[in-house]
């Protein structure tokens, strides 16, 4: 399983224990196998991926988690596979993203997870 950090820009970077339930327009996929494919889709696929957060965290993504379903704070993110220094990781471009409230923060499934949903992806290699 690859290893995930959470890009916010301006440097707001947090690493994650997983990333983990990337659906595309209603359908499954495996987010290692997505970041290693060369997918080029010409339409916006839309969807949603929950992540799970370590120990050490970033104040901006706490913020940003915790304001659920606010579409004031939907931005692009980046999900980088692997090394964050490394040009060479996969970054997964995540437009227009913002925290779900479909799965935030259960304390009955991960009090540590939680869901996004975006209007697109796309794999910069």
């Amino acid at each position: 399983m690859t290893t995930y950090h959470l890009d916010l820009g301006d440097g707001q970077t947090e690493a994650l224990d997983s990333v983990t339930k990337l659906t595309l327009i209603n359908t499954p996929l495996d987010i290692d196998t997505y970041a290693a494919g060369d997918f080029k889709a010409p339409v916006p696929l839309w969807g949603s991926v929950v992540l799970t957060r370590g120990d050490a965290r970033h104040a901006a993504t706490t913020t940003w988690a915790e304001n659920v379903e606010n579409t004031s704070t939907q931005q692009d993110v980046v999900l980088i596979a692997g090394d964050p220094t490394d040009p060479k990781a996969p970054r997964i471009r995540l437009t227009n993203a913002y925290a779900s409230a479909t799965y935030h923060l259960d304390e009955d499934d991960d009090p540590d997870a939680f869901a996004i949903t975006f209007t697109d992806i796309t794999v910069e290699k």
